[in-house]
């Protein structure tokens, strides 16, 4: 048995807080102890959790096998772990403290290989693949009988609705469909999000758009594969991403995605499994966009592929994976 412990600053629906849940629980089906650390030591809410959940209080009087962290700003919480080994978990590309953490020695973990290819090339140091995840219980296509039917012409599109976060790059997304309007006066826009963290501002009065739209917010898990399953496709704008998460879930939801390649590389084959654009730009996305629209065999062929290779990147195959590393 192995003694896990993870570090973070808090157990909202957001921030990659996900990853650690769902690899928690995985490590507890497999016989390991897998203890969750943060400010106020509360379970999340939002999705079961198998561990233990402890504050950080609890810290100096534990001892662990293995210690896990990707949060840059409880780094000193991090140091003061009491673990045989321990792994900085790479999610995010560039941050600021990128390079402090390299030089404290810690072992290294990546969620996306193009996030491992540059921590490698710019520091010279050994990153372990740890890509993934998706949780096929909560998206997963629906049965042909539970979509709803779409009127002659319409074609959704579901775009992430942070529209706060600049790196997300819906505007993006939004000008690219506002492109293609006039040639598909039936294309429509859904927009999904959760109020979390400290800007909890409303993000619906924040589209600023003439196409038809819907925004649903603080959707429960139980309802993410019937919100995926109100679109025709996916489309992602994302830069500095560690692990595209929202392409990965509607590919797991058979739905044809339109993406960049930041953190989809693993998944995201170019023709094969997505139309990855090559600049992040309205043009490209909304050229990539126009194929599906009016290919309606090429989005088919995407989708199923897409299902297909999303498969191999469980969370149960990666709890699988990083039991091999935390072995070795």
């Amino acid at each position: 048995m192995l003694r896990i412990a993870a570090l973070l600053p808090h157990t909202e629906v957001f921030g990659g807080v996900r990853r650690y849940i769902e690899i928690g629980n995985e490590f507890v089906r497999r016989g390991h102890e897998f203890t969750l650390f943060t400010p106020s030591g509360e379970s999340p809410s939002w999705l079961p959790f198998r561990g233990r959940s402890l504050t950080f209080a609890a810290l100096p009087s534990l001892a662990f096998d293995v210690g896990l962290c990707s949060e840059y700003s409880i780094l000193d919480r991090f140091d003061g772990l009491r673990a045989s080994r321990k792994y900085f978990y790479f999610v995010l590309e560039g941050h600021k403290l990128e390079r402090e953490v390299v030089r404290r020695g810690f072992l290294f973990l990546g969620n996306s290989e193009g996030l491992c290819r540059r921590i490698e090339r710019r520091y010279g140091v050994v990153c372990r693949r740890a890509p993934g995840g998706v949780n096929t219980e909560i998206f997963h296509p629906l049965d042909p009988a539970e979509r709803s039917a779409r009127p002659p012409g319409e074609f959704s599109v579901l775009c992430y609705g942070r529209v706060t976060k600049r790196r997300k790059g819906i505007p993006l997304v939004i000008k690219a469909v506002e492109r293609l309007r006039r040639r598909h006066p039936g294309l429509r826009l859904v927009f999904f999000d959760s109020l979390v963290g400290e800007d909890r501002r409303d993000p619906r009065p924040l589209i600023k758009t003439s196409v038809p739209h819907e925004f649903h917010l603080d959707l429960p898990q139980s309802r993410m594969a019937w919100l995926f399953g109100r679109a025709d496709a996916f489309v992602s704008a994302e830069k500095r991403a560690g692990w595209a998460n929202t392409a990965a879930e509607a590919m797991a939801c058979r739905l044809p995605i339109v993406c960049t390649p930041s953190g989809s590389r693993d998944f995201a084959l170019p023709g094969e499994t997505a139309l990855v654009v090559p600049l992040r730009s309205p043009y490209f996305i909304a050229r990539a966009l126009r194929r599906l629209i009016e290919d309606r065999s090429l989005a088919g062929r995407l989708a199923e592929a897409g299902f297909r290779k999303i498969g191999e990147f469980t969370w149960p195959s990666l709890a699988a994976r990083l039991e091999s590393y935390f072995r070795d």
